[in-house]
């Protein structure tokens, strides 16, 4: 981008990142964990459950993936979907007796997806 000084010359201007390091460092990993499960999902590590759940989690995960999406651009509706995601996603393991503990730390990482929530952009 470049800018005109006051002597009318065409200065180049760095633009600074709008979305935090930090950010941007906690959606990547949230992708890379998302895919992990994904994976681990279809791999037969979780024995003794039908074949419905490991596609409800999937499309569970696909979801997180969009609202993380929403995160990843500063938007709004990003932070709150994913806490929808998670809440769905803990009553999903909880109807086919799959719940782990693990997947509360999700309310953590949505919390600090909230932290940066008065920064995001609005969509209308």
């Amino acid at each position: 981008m470049y800018v005109k000084d006051d002597l009318g010359y065409k200065r180049k201007v760095k633009r600074r990142a709008k979305r935090p390091g930090l950010l941007s460092f906690v959606c990547i990993m949230a992708v890379l964990f998302g895919f992990w499960t994904i994976i681990s999902m279809f791999m037969k590590v979780y024995p003794g459950i039908n074949t419905l759940y490991p596609a409800v989690n999937a499309l569970m995960i696909v979801f997180g993936f969009v609202s993380i999406s929403g995160i990843w651009s500063m938007e709004k509706w990003g932070p709150i979907t994913f806490a929808m995601v998670i809440l769905l996603k803990l009553l999903v393991d909880a109807i086919f007796n799959q719940f782990s503990s693990w997947w509360l730390l999700g309310f953590v990482v949505a919390g600090f997806f909230f932290l940066y929530y008065s920064k995001m952009k609005r969509t209308e």
